[in-house]
């Protein structure tokens, strides 16, 4: 029996069946059977399903098939073969530990390291954020060749790498799993200031969080500091989790509205009900964290251009009900959910199953506020890198946790949800990281992500 999906992005209780009834008309396994099949869900899912192209060649590979199906302004819609590891997209932090931004300041480039991911290899061999890179695999990097050098590092089984200060490790390439929570601490300041870095929303990290919530209430925290800069999303069920333990809400608030096509049409999730979409395994109550959370009226949320999916949607939703109160930089700008679709054995023959995961609902929150494709603008506009070099996570003398505690001290946040500052001035010139887009590795019937 074909076990339901479980919708996560910004999740709902709608549950799709990637089943197909009757039979192919096409040879299992060919690209005609995937092809056909995958027309079909597109027709059925798809949020721009009306803008499907008329002309369609089903003799394409299955991949270029299905980027030839996508609207234009569709950015994360995708297809990988299960199991298949050359179509899933790596990242340096997922394969070695460590990401890179490189900086052009001046007339200079620098690779700086942003994030190295706890008791990882590169934890291991002594990387730390703020690190300069001048050298991947004996090249050195500039403007013109780091992203290929990134992307042919990602193929090999090791990475070598040459800092500024001369040292050279060699780290082994391997799935990486990263905590959800990166450091949880106290700051005892004019008030007590909680702080908090989620790396993404994950459920493995449920009991990591409720333990750092018991350490934050057990402070008598009164504000909490919630790091979002690197969380690219993950469940939707998991950001509900979140949302119930950090602030002063109820369970039957609506958590999120979403609106698709025709066919699909709109729906909403209460906080309760998206927490109920928890992978098997899991049984936290909505009561339960409540009444075990924090309870605040008021969190500050540090962002960046990867914070992303389920970190914008929680951002977003929280704000019809408590003072959200944004620092740093424009989030991504993913406000969309998806669903994964699993090709039935009638289509796909003797081969492995192919995963498709088209955008399916535009996201909003209770008020209907939403449409942030261009990414959700901070309160307070303040840049990580116009202070380097970057320090650790949780230092009080980050710039991001600086301009908080400048706040808290000023007592200037009255009304801030309703007037935002949109200023988009840079402190400092662009940069480029290293792809944080990466699709999660999903299996076929595992619970829709928010990427």
């Amino acid at each position: 029996m074909r076990k339901p999906q479980i919708l996560v992005l910004a999740l709902f209780s709608l549950i799709f069946s990637a089943c197909e009834k009757d039979p192919p008309l096409n040879e299992p396994g060919s690209n005609e059977a995937i092809n056909q099949w995958t027309l079909k869900q597109m027709q059925q899912y798809y949020y721009w399903n009306s803008k499907l192209p008329n002309q369609i060649t089903l003799d394409d590979k299955p991949n270029i098939f299905f980027k030839n199906l996508l609207y234009r302004d569709d950015r994360y819609s995708t297809i990988l073969q299960a199991l298949n590891s050359d179509t899933y997209g790596n990242t340096l932090s997922n394969t070695f530990g460590f990401d890179i931004a490189q900086l052009q300041h001046n007339g200079q480039t620098m690779q700086l390291v942003t994030q190295v991911v706890p008791y990882s290899e590169a934890d291991l061999a002594g990387l730390h954020r703020g690190d300069t890179i001048q050298q991947i695999n004996a090249q050195p990097l500039a403007a013109y060749n780091f992203a290929p050098v990134l992307e042919a590092a990602l193929k090999l089984p090791s990475i070598q790498l040459q800092l500024q200060n001369g040292k050279k490790m060699k780290l082994p390439a391997s799935y990486i799993s990263q905590p959800v929570v990166y450091t949880a601490q106290i700051f005892h300041k004019q008030t007590k200031v909680g702080y908090l870095f989620l790396s993404q929303f994950d459920f493995s990290g449920g009991y990591s969080v409720l333990e750092a919530i018991q350490k934050l209430k057990a402070g008598l925290v009164q504000d909490l500091i919630l790091d979002l800069r690197y969380n690219t999303g993950g469940q939707v069920a998991f950001a509900s989790f979140c949302a119930l333990t950090f602030a002063d809400i109820a369970p039957n608030y609506v958590f999120v509205q979403f609106k698709g096509n025709k066919k699909l049409g709109n729906s909403e999730e209460t906080f309760q009900s998206a927490l109920a979409q928890q992978p098997e395994g899991y049984s936290f109550q909505a009561e339960e964290l409540l009444k075990s959370g924090l309870q605040l009226k008021r969190i500050f949320v540090l962002t960046g251009p990867n914070t992303a999916s389920a970190s914008e949607m929680l951002i977003n939703s929280l704000k019809p009900y408590i003072e959200v109160i944004q620092i740093g930089t424009k989030t991504l700008g993913k406000d969309m959910a998806s669903t994964t679709l699993s090709s039935p054995s009638q289509v796909n023959g003797n081969q492995r199953a192919w995963l498709l995961m088209p955008l399916v609902y535009k996201i909003y929150n209770k008020d209907g506020l939403g449409d942030y494709s261009t990414g959700l603008i901070p309160h307070y506009h303040t840049d990580e890198f116009a202070q380097l070099p970057l320090l650790p996570f949780g230092d009080e003398k980050d710039p991001l946790l600086q301009q908080v505690f400048n706040i808290i001290q000023n007592k200037t946040t009255q009304s801030i949800n309703k007037k935002a500052n949109t200023s988009t001035k840079t402190l400092t010139s662009s940069y480029y990281g290293s792809s944080y887009r990466a699709i999660p590795m999903t299996f076929p019937l595992s619970p829709l992500n928010i990427h």
